[in-house]
């Protein structure tokens, strides 16, 4: 259905127009886009749109887009507003569709010049068969296609999709998942939406093959009962995570300014999340986090958790962090106790739960026959391994070794019970940090959840365990 879909052509263009592209060492938006897009490879036709130039960066370029004698898949609009209008008529004299408003300089100004220039648009829009992502926005994303015009090139595609109002949002978050082994299938940035709207996007993706799980950053929508309706039932099969900015009076204020929305009440917001069961968070790392425990992990038995790491009171730490996730701490059988004790000397260490044995943060070996002994035990669900980081744990060979045997423990999971790792920080300077978060990397690419803080892990592990209690309430009718 995806490539018969409308918007198909918008995701896997064989042509893209850049209007406003030049030769200026600077670069307009135009330009930049028409730079990476030959750097990433973009393997269709790629036209510069100028009135003033014969040639941009080495292509010929063509004085409107109803000049250019091939058709055009996508447009690119990266001109002063003002200019936006003419732009979009000579588009439908053209025959164009698909049309990405990069330029800004409308309603989010909050001048009155700005609003009418949106108002002027989105009039040609609603009056035509084109196809508008924007304003004020980025535009897409698509790995595959390489249609990859901004953002940090791909080192991968992937089953995620972004759909973001903000298009600095979008930057970031490419920079940091790929750092984390995250890969993208579509990505949207959609500022102040004068023509396509969330719903649209997520029709596309709700039968879009290549994703498995979608993300998004909202501030306002339009049709927000439709969009509730087609996300809850979206979520049964495919995840929905949300983070929804502008939820207080300044955020909201400050959504006015940035894509000129109305972001609603925080009430209704709430029953949102109730109604449709999709993953409220409210960061874009938190939506990272929770990304990584849907990829790695299967699906959880209950809340039952096991802790793993070393000292007292990092144990106690971690007891009331899972605590306030609603995670829960059991106490270990009292076979598995005795199975621990027979090789665990209890002076200095604790075998209840949490596992407070301090010496497999580089004992590699005693750190298996713990694991394998506690995980087995019935009375848990799900793992966290609580990992030293800085101090007197260093990156040595027997470090190293323990990192290793974590991730086959973890990929093998004969036990098909989660594990994720949180870091404890010993080093609290800018290294030490360096340090967490590159362990993190190494792990989560690996395969392996991974967070920079024991209360980052439990919440990531509560949000996906939720999710899933919501699906199983919503089969039996009980929800």
């Amino acid at each position: 259905m995806p490539d018969r879909h409308e918007l198909h052509t918008m995701f896997y263009p064989k042509s893209v127009a850049l209007v406003g592209a030049s030769n200026s060492s600077v670069g307009s938006g135009a330009t930049r886009f028409l730079e990476q897009l030959r750097r990433v490879g973009f393997p269709g036709d790629i036209f510069p749109v100028n009135p003033n130039l014969t040639e941009v960066q080495g292509l010929k370029a063509y004085p409107d887009v109803k000049s250019i004698p091939k058709p055009v898949d996508l447009v690119t609009v990266a001109v002063p507003a003002s200019k936006v209008p003419e732009v979009l008529e000579d588009c439908i004299v053209a025959g164009v569709k698909n049309v990405h408003i990069y330029s800004s300089g409308f309603s989010e100004t909050g001048e009155e010049e700005g609003r009418q220039l949106e108002v002027k648009i989105t009039e040609i829009i609603q009056q035509s068969d084109l196809r508008v992502v924007g304003p004020n926005c980025m535009g897409i994303y698509v790995p595959t296609s390489k249609l990859v015009a901004w953002g940090t090139p791909p080192t991968g595609s992937g089953p995620i999709a972004f759909i973001s109002q903000s298009g600095g949002h979008s930057e970031f978050f490419i920079r940091y998942a790929q750092g984390l082994g995250i890969h993208f299938s579509k990505m949207v940035s959609f500022g102040n939406a004068c023509g396509l709207q969330v719903l649209d996007f997520l029709e596309y993706l709700a039968d879009d093959p290549e994703t498995r799980i979608i993300t998004m950053y909202l501030e306002g929508i339009k049709d927000g009962g439709r969009v509730t309706q087609l996300i809850k039932t979206i979520n049964r099969t495919k995840p929905v995570i949300v983070w929804k900015g502008g939820l207080t009076d300044s955020g909201s204020r400050a959504v006015a300014s940035h894509t000129g929305s109305l972001s609603g009440e925080e009430k209704a917001w709430k029953a949102f999340f109730v109604q449709t069961g999709a993953i409220k968070v409210d960061s874009l790392e938190e939506i990272a986090d929770v990304v990584m425990a849907f990829l790695h992990l299967p699906i959880p038995r209950g809340r039952r958790t096991l802790v793993l790491g070393g000292g007292g009171g990092n144990s106690v730490e971690m007891a009331d962090i899972c605590g306030r996730e609603g995670l829960d701490v059991p106490p270990l059988s009292d076979t598995t106790r005795g199975e621990l004790a027979s090789f665990i000397r209890l002076a200095g260490n604790g075998i209840r739960n949490p596992l407070d044995v301090s010496v497999v943060q580089e004992d590699v070996d005693l750190l298996r026959r713990s694991i394998v002994v506690a995980v087995a035990d019935p009375v848990i669900d799900l793992v966290i391994v609580d990992r030293h980081v800085g101090g007197n744990h260093h990156d040595d060979e027997r470090y190293r070794k323990v990192n290793n045997f974590i991730i086959d423990f973890a990929i093998k999971n004969t036990y098909n019970k989660p594990l994720v790792v949180s870091m404890r920080a010993h080093d609290l300077t800018p290294g030490g940090a360096a340090l967490g978060a590159r362990l993190c990397g190494e792990f989560a690419s690996a395969g392996v959840p991974a967070y920079l803080s024991q209360a980052t892990a439990t919440r990531a592990l509560a949000r996906f365990i939720k999710y899933h209690e919501f699906q199983a309430a919503s089969k039996d009718g009980n929800w």
